[in-house]
C-alpha cells in the first residue's frame, strides 16, 4: 500500500519525530553536519559570552523554556497532518542571534535525549537547520526590515501624513511577523540542502512542493506568535518579563498541550514526517514494527535509541493523557539545563542591546 499525504497515519509514524530522525540522512552527512553544528554553536557561544550578564542569562533560560513549550504544541495544517512553531525568531528578537542559537540548541538537545524526539545521529543536522539557519533567517529578515523602515523614515519629512501612518507597535509587529515567517522557510530550505547533500534518496519535485506548502500555514502561525510575544515584551520591565516568560512556559506545557491541542493531533504526523513518508510502502515482516520500502525519503529511518525511555514521545511511561505532566517536567529540565549553560557563559558586565525594535 502506497502511503500518500492523506494516509500517512497508517505508517507507524512513532518511529519518526518533530525533527530529522536517525537514518533520514546518511552517516557521512550526519558527521559532516555535526561538525558544522559544533563550529556554529561554538562561535555563537563565544559571541554570546561577551554579551550575557547574570540578569540576561536568567531571561535567556526562560525564553528557552518557552520555546520548548511552544514546540510541544502541534496544530493541524492539512488533513491528517500537523506541525509546530520553531521559536527561532522569538528567541532571536528577544535575546539576539547568538544567544538564540544556543537557546534552540538547548531545546533540541533536551528533546533528543529526554523525549526521544529527533535522532541522536541527526542532532547535528537538526541544530544546523533550526538553531543556525532558522535563527539567522529570522533575525536577518528583522534587521533588513528595520533598516528599510529607518531609511524610509529618514527620507520622509516628519510633517507629512505618511510618516505617521504606521504606529510603533504595528511596525514592531510587522517586523516580528515577517521574521517569524522567514525563519520557518529558512529552516525548511536548510533541511532541503542538508538532505540533498546527504545523497540518501532522491527528493521528487512534488515532495519538495509539498514540503513548502505544508509549512506555509505554520509559517503564518510562527509569524503571529513571534509578533505577539515581541510586542508584549517590548514594553515590559525586566521583572515583569521574567515572570511572564516563566508562567507562559509552564502554562503552555501544562495546560494547552494537554487540553487544547495534544489530544487532537497526537496521532497525526508532523509536516516534515508526512513529506518524508510520501511514496513509502509497508513491507510485512516478522517483527512487531512494520518495515518501509519504496521510493521514499524515510525508507531508512530507524527507531530512536531512547524510544523506551520514561518520557519518550512526551508522555510519562507511555500513559495517555500525561503529556501535560511530561511537558511541565520538560520545561523544568530545560530551564535547569539552559540556565546552567547560559550561566557558564556569563560575564559580569552591563548588557549589550541587540536589535532595537520601535516601541
Amino acid at each position: 500500500m502506497i502511503v500518500e499525504s492523506l494516509a500517512v497515519e497508517n505508517l507507524a509514524v512513532d518511529t519518526l519525530a518533530m525533527h530529522m530522525s536517525d537514518g533520514l540522512i546518511t552517516p557521512r552527512a550526519s558527521v559532516l553536519f555535526c561538525v558544522v553544528a559544533v563550529i556554529g554553536v561554538a562561535l555563537a557561544a563565544w559571541r554570546a559570552r561577551t554579551e550575557l550578564t547574570e540578569r540576561s542569562a536568567a531571561t535567556a533560560a526562560l525564553v528557552t523554556a518557552l520555546v520548548f513549550a511552544l514546540q510541544m504544541i502541534d496544530v493541524p495544517v492539512l488533513p491528517g497532518v500537523s506541525s509546530h512553531v520553531l521559536g527561532g525568531a522569538v528567541a532571536a528578537l528577544l535575546l539576539g542571534p547568538f544567544a538564540a542559537a544556543l537557546c534552540l540548541t538547548f531545546v533540541l538537545t533536551v528533546q533528543a535525549f529526554v523525549f526521544a524526539d529527533g535522532g541522536l545521529t541527526a542532532l547535528g543536522a537538526n541544530t544546523t537547520v533550526i538553531a543556525l539557519v532558522g535563527v539567522a533567517g529570522g533575525y536577518g529578515t528583522a534587521v533588513a526590515l528595520r533598516t528599510f523602515f529607518a531609511r524610509r523614515d529618514a527620507a520622509t519629512p516628519h510633517d507629512t501624513a505618511l510618516h505617521d501612518t504606521v504606529s510603533p507597535t504595528a511596525r514592531t509587529f510587522t517586523i516580528a511577523f515577517a521574521a517569524g515567517c522567514a525563519s520557518v522557510f529558512a529552516a525548511i530550505t536548510g533541511f532541503v540542502v542538508v538532505y540533498a547533500m546527504s545523497g540518501a534518496t532522491h527528493m521528487p519535485l512534488s515532495t519538495l512542493a509539498y514540503l513548502y506548502g505544508a509549512h506555509a500555514p505554520i509559517a503564518l502561525l510562527e509569524g503571529l506568535v513571534t509578533g505577539v510575544v515581541v510586542v508584549a515584551a517590548a514594553g515590559a520591565t525586566h521583572t515583569r518579563l521574567m515572570a511572564t516568560l516563566g508562567f507562559a512556559a509552564l502554562g503552555v506545557a501544562g495546560i494547552l498541550s494537554t487540553v487544547a491541542l495534544s489530544t487532537f493531533t497526537a496521532d497525526t504526523p508532523d509536516a516534515l514526517e508526512a513529506a518524508t513518508l510520501r511514496g513509502c510502502e509497508i513491507a510485512p515482516t516478522d517483527t512487531p514494527r512494520a518495515s518501509r520500502t519504496g521510493n521514499c525519503m524515510a525508507r531508512h529511518v530507524r527507531e530512536h535509541r531512547l524510544a523506551d525511555s520514561v518520557l519518550a514521545d512526551y508522555t510519562v511511561g507511555g500513559q495517555e493523557g500525561s503529556t501535560g505532566v511530561a511537558g511541565t517536567i520538560g520545561v523544568l529540565v530545560t530551564v535547569a539545563f539552559a540556565g546552567t549553560g547560559f550561566r557558564a557563559l556569563t560575564r559580569r558586565r552591563e548588557p549589550v542591546l541587540h536589535l532595537e525594535l520601535p516601541r
